[in-house]
């Protein structure tokens, strides 16, 4: 891996990936820096709700040169960039030749199948748009061989917006806010996935809801199905019935898609994409491929937060393993003793047998350790943790710990030698890229994590892979427990996954979570 190249880049889910000085590879998000959920990097940003503006830029710079120690040869940085981020950027690495990239989609495949197992494998990118060498599109399939990565179709088929302006009419995704608030609409899918499965999909609006995701006019759409889709302007049934319908209907259309050029070329397949977080979706096209000999991959950081290190493999050509423990260390190490003084707090070393002790009374706990994972998916490095088969538990923690709407489904983690045990057509699922269907004599006994369609958004782990998970999971297995735990990521409603120790305790002192895990220390309330 080559140190000599940083990649920069600066629409929604800006990033940064480089070579460290301990060679390793990391992806640093900036939301994760600004504390600013989906936070842009560009100058020309700053009057959005997402901007950082200049100051955050220049210390978010000033960060990744301290762990780079040397001007890279290369900087590569997305063409969305401007002349006062390009000044910014000379300023502080004075030394380094800059190199525009306008390949939004390359850049999705390059990232995620240089991440595969897979030596070569057909690459899909779906997507809400990106511009690729002057030409805006949405979906794109690659055929990728070696380190070569050859398109072979586009597509104008819009999934990524026409599913995400479902959530406009829906009053329990986003109420009382505006749609052309960036930040906003970029949270309605993952909303609109959770409520879809308390809806039943309405044979006769699958017509025109086809029709809606070639035209997206919510308006058309909305004569045609004879209901009011303006702006919030939905609740209950209607809501439901709408999202169902619409997942129904994205599966069919992206299902086909797909299917039509791996039935001409039986390859295993790569989704990248926004609308690869569609874990419902992924679960039933992972089955489909297993049962036709052949796999799916699904990287970590399929969305706009992996577009940085697409770019960097598109210079330098280099397979890798998946960059999921990747991302900031925790920023405020040193202020520990200070936060530990500033609150009534039991402070012990920890171990395993106390969480579980801690967890199987009932108690919530958050662990911050390492460097943080990369991507929209906490996966036990920034994580809140719980034992769910506590029946309330879902509940208290979107109401009183989260602070989020109450349809939102949290993921269960089990051991990966376990999972054929409590789950259905369960995968290997290190990054939640799948939703297999709790079994049914287990779903009364983990309510928790069990979506109201029985699904469940499953991570498993394996004892090289996340040995705090994995040693949680097996004491509890000792203990004749159900080795199930519940994850969801360590924020707040709002705002991005945490990384510094002021926002955990923030949470500490003024949620109901009961605990943290600060890497070797045990802090409870």
């Amino acid at each position: 891996m080559t140190s000599s190249v940083l990649s920069l880049y600066g629409s929604h889910d800006a990033s940064a990936t480089f070579v460290d000085t301990n060679g390793d590879l990391r992806i640093l998000e900036l939301e994760r820096f600004s504390d600013i959920r989906y936070a842009m990097y560009s100058n020309q940003f700053d009057s959005w709700s997402l901007g950082v503006g200049e100051k955050v830029r220049e210390e978010f710079l000033n960060y990744i040169k301290e762990q780079i120690s040397v001007d890279p040869e290369v900087i590569i940085y997305s063409s969305v960039l401007d002349q006062n981020d390009l000044q910014l950027i000379s300023r502080i690495f004075p030394n380094s030749q800059l190199e525009s990239f306008d390949g939004h989609h390359i850049s999705h495949a390059y990232g995620s199948y240089f991440q595969s197992p897979f030596k070569e494998a057909l690459v899909f990118t779906v997507d809400g748009g990106g511009s690729d060498f002057g030409a805006h599109t949405t979906t794109k399939v690659y055929n990728a061989i070696g380190n070569e990565v050859t398109e072979i179709h586009k597509s104008g088929m819009d999934f990524g917006n026409a599913y995400s302006l479902i959530g406009v009419p829906i009053s329990e995704v986003s109420p009382g806010k505006d749609n052309n608030d960036l930040g906003v609409f970029l949270s309605y899918a993952g909303k609109v996935m959770g409520i879809c499965a308390y809806g039943r999909v309405v044979n006769e609006w699958l017509a025109p809801m086809e029709s809606f995701y070639h035209h997206r006019n919510l308006q058309t759409l909305g004569n045609e199905i004879g209901l009011d889709l303006s702006l919030n302007s939905l609740s209950g049934e209607s809501s439901y019935n709408l999202a169902a319908t619409s997942q129904h209907v994205f599966e069919k259309l992206l299902l086909d898609f797909i299917l039509s050029f791996f039935d001409k070329n039986n390859q295993n397949i790569v989704l990248t994409g926004g609308c690869a977080l569609n874990v419902v979706f992924n679960q039933k096209l992972k089955k489909v491929l297993c049962e036709r000999g052949f796999d799916l991959y699904v990287p970590p950081n399929p969305n706009d937060c992996g577009q940085s290190l697409g770019q960097y493999l598109y210079k330098v050509k280099k397979h890798i393993e998946p960059l999921v423990y990747s991302g900031f260390d925790i920023l405020d190490r040193e202020d520990i003793d200070l936060y530990l003084k500033s609150g009534n707090y039991k402070v012990a070393d920890t171990s395993v047998e106390k969480i579980v002790d801690l967890i199987s009374d009932g108690k919530i706990g958050g662990i911050i350790q390492g460097y943080s994972e990369v991507g929209p998916r906490a996966l036990g490095n920034r994580s809140i943790i719980c034992d769910p088969s506590f029946t309330d538990m879902k509940d208290v923690l979107n109401a009183k710990v989260k602070f989020r709407e109450w349809f939102r489904p949290f993921a269960p983690v089990c051991r990966d030698e376990d999972k054929q045990i409590y789950f259905d057509d369960a995968y290997s699922a290190d990054y939640m890229s799948y939703a297999p269907f709790v079994k049914e004599e287990y779903r009364d006994k983990l309510p928790s994590i069990t979506h109201v369609d029985g699904t469940a958004r499953l991570q498993t782990v394996n004892e090289n892979q996340h040995d705090l998970f994995y040693s949680i999971l097996t004491c509890m297995k000792q203990r004749e427990k159900i080795p199930v735990i519940l994850n969801t990521s360590f924020n707040i409603k709002g705002r991005p996954i945490l990384t510094t120790l002021k926002d955990a305790f923030h949470v500490l002192d003024n949620t109901e979570l009961d605990f943290l895990v600060i890497e070797n220390l045990l802090v409870v309330k």
